[in-house]
């Protein structure tokens, strides 16, 4: 599956389970620190959104590497460590960068439809990025500027970070405790 197609499906799981549920149950948390169904919407949009700015770049021919980036031996090996270690089935706990992290603590009941609208925007991109080199043209991460990845994994990383955190919303969906 291609990540458009990755990311369609995510779009009609995110609609199917969450549209029709209301403020109290997309906010409620099973515990503080844990996220809610809202906060895992809202830090796929905080995340993907930070790579907008190099992809606009990248879709005019202005993005480019600083000198150091440029000789980092490792650039196109970090995205397929990165997309097993973030895939869809978390085999460990990962705190999220600071710069990823959601919005607010409270979300905002449109949550879903944001989200929604904010995947038809990263479609688009995604779909200008095609028109690229995209195995061969490399970005960094917003999170830090030494991780780089192809632009085919980045998207790749992309999808199946949704997937991992559209489970993780199912999962507070599907707790015992999860307000009806």
């Amino acid at each position: 599956m291609t990540p458009i197609e990755q990311i369609e499906s995510i779009n009609m799981q995110v609609h199917d389970d969450f549209s029709s549920l209301s403020d109290a149950q997309l906010n409620w948390k099973s515990q503080p620190e844990k996220w809610s169904i809202g906060q895992c919407l809202d830090h796929l949009i905080v995340a993907n959104k930070s790579y907008f700015p190099s992809f606009e770049k990248l879709i005019y021919h202005r993005y480019k590497l600083s000198f150091l980036q440029k000789l980092n031996p490792f650039k196109k090996l970090m995205g397929p460590l990165i997309i097993k270690y973030l895939g869809p089935q978390p085999n460990k706990k990962f705190k999220s960068p600071k710069i990823f992290e959601p919005s607010a603590s409270r979300i905002a009941f449109t949550i879903v439809d944001d989200f929604l609208r904010h995947q038809e925007e990263l479609k688009s991109y995604f779909r200008k990025l095609y028109q690229l080199d995209t195995k061969n043209l490399v970005i960094a991460s917003p999170s830090s500027r030494f991780v780089m990845y192809t632009i085919a994994d980045c998207m790749q990383l992309i999808a199946v970070h949704e997937q991992r955190h559209t489970n993780q919303a199912k999962t507070v969906l599907h707790h015992p405790n999860f307000p009806g």
